[in-house]
Order: structure tokens, then sequence, then C-alpha cells
């Protein structure tokens, strides 16, 4: 069993903050992306602890206690392997995701690769490659220890996958993925992308439905049947209007019924009962 801090990046509030791109913010989709790689890695029996498990967690209203805080609590649990969460930003016009590790660290460069092959495979994303830096949650650990940039916030095509459940999924299954490679360990059953998949399928058939129903409702605002009782609420002879009209051809419509909206429906009442229509 090994033992994994995850670090998602930055704080709710405070100096440390991330970056924002088209509503949605960095430190809270390195929350949820790192709550869905806690849950795998635990689930293939590994121990996990986080620097923040909600995205309401800030660690410290400064930048150095901020990033000091990460890595001391890391080196104190004595950690195996420490993974920092972050969402790019440049220029509206960077996109793709890389992978860094601490300049000099040979085990640190085998975990980059290894999470930044699934990362390429699992999201999509354009490969930005595995890259050395000497950032301070990664270079103050004394651990093998990466830093992930899932995706470019404020590029808009990275930034609907990062705002997509899927989209979050996806790198979250990368990082668990590209950790058990390095570990030499197989993955959970119950956290395979097949799995995730089905669900997503799942979610997809329904958003689909939901938006097919609504753009028959816009076509169609309201559908009245000849019999519907609904009609009755808008006035008494309201079936009895409908039924003449379509009887001396002025309104045509399937067994199932007329679409009109109410509107529609009062203004052929008025000239009904005026007599516009004949008796």
């Amino acid at each position: 069993m090994a033992k994994i801090y995850i670090d998602p990046g930055h704080n709710h509030s405070g100096a440390d903050t991330g970056a924002v791109g088209f509503g949605i913010k960095e430190q809270d989709v390195s929350v949820q992306i790192g709550v869905m790689l806690r849950n795998m890695l635990i689930n293939s029996g590994q121990a996990v602890k986080m620097s923040r498990e909600r995205i309401t967690d800030t660690i410290s209203q400064s930048l150095n206690g901020s990033l000091s805080a990460r890595y001391n609590e890391a080196n104190n649990w004595r950690a195996d392997l420490f993974i920092s969460i972050h969402c790019n930003a440049a220029n509206t016009k960077a996109y793709g995701c890389e992978t860094y590790h601490c300049t000099g660290s040979i085990k640190g460069a085998e975990l980059a690769k290894a999470v930044q092959n699934h990362l390429v495979a699992e999201t999509g994303r354009a490969n930005r490659g595995v890259k050395a830096a000497n950032y301070a949650v990664i270079k103050h650990t004394n651990m093998p220890a990466i830093l992930v940039e899932t995706a470019f916030i404020d590029n808009y095509d990275d930034n609907q996958f990062l705002a997509s459940e899927s989209g979050r999924k996806a790198c979250a299954m990368a990082i668990y993925k590209g950790v058990c490679d390095y570990l030499g360990i197989g993955y959970a059953f119950s956290a395979t992308t097949e799995e995730f998949k089905e669900s997503e399928d799942e979610e997809m058939n329904k958003r689909i439905t939901e938006l097919e129903e609504r753009i028959k409702a816009l076509e169609n605002p309201m559908v009245y049947n000849f019999i519907d009782k609904n009609t009755d609420k808008i006035a008494p002879d309201c079936n009895e209007c409908l039924k003449h009209l379509v009887n001396i051809g002025v309104l045509k419509g399937k067994d199932e019924g007329l679409a009109l909206t109410e509107d529609m429906i009062r203004i052929y009442i008025t000239f009904y009962r005026a007599g516009v229509y004949g008796k």
C-alpha cells in the first residue's frame, strides 16, 4: 500500500486563488478532480491524504503559507507520492495538457511521464509534454512529486472540457492510471474507463432526451387534444370551438391534437363567438 498525497491547487479565498475562465474557477476544478482521484486510489487499496477536500477549503490567506502547508504536511505524513492538480492559463489561445516534475528528480520524471501518457489518451487534449520546473510544492517535497496542468481554463475548448463532469473524470482517471503504472499495480475494475463511460452514456442520453423535449416545447408550445381537459380552463366552449374549426378546415392537425398556444386559442375563441367562422 502506497501513501499518496493529493494536492488540489490553490484556495477558495486569500492570496493563493487560481485562474478563472468562462465562469469556472481553477481552485474548484482541482478539488473536484482530486476527490475523484482519491476515491479511485482508495478503491485500489492505497492510503490517501488531501490538502483540500472541499471547494470551500482555504489552507492559508498568504501565498507562502499556502504552499508550505502543502509540502510540509506531505513530508510529515511521509507520503510516497505527491500529486498537485491544476488548470493552466495563458493567453486564451494556448491549449492542451502537461505534467511537471522537479528539476533533477529521476523518479519524479518517471511518474510525470506515466501520468502524461494517460492524460493525453484519456482526455484527448493536446500533448504539451513532460517538463521540469522548481515549483515550491514539488521542489520541497521529500518524495517523487508532480504538478499536473490538466488543461487551459482560459481557452474555450479546454474550458468546456474542464467544466464537464466527464472531462474531470477523464483527468482523474488519467492520473489514477499513471500512478498505478508507476507503482506497478493493476487498475481496479470498479474504476475503469469503461464503467465511467457507461454512466456518461446514460447521462448523455438523458441530456439528449431533455434537449429534444425542450426543442419540441419550443416548436409546439402547447398541444391540446380536441377533448383535452386543459382547454376547459381557457373557456367553457373551447373544445366546441376547436372541433368546429377543424370541421370547416380552418385548423388541421393529427389525431393526437393541435399544437396551439393559449394565446392563439383565445383569439380563435373570440372570432368564433363573434360568428366570424359561421355556425
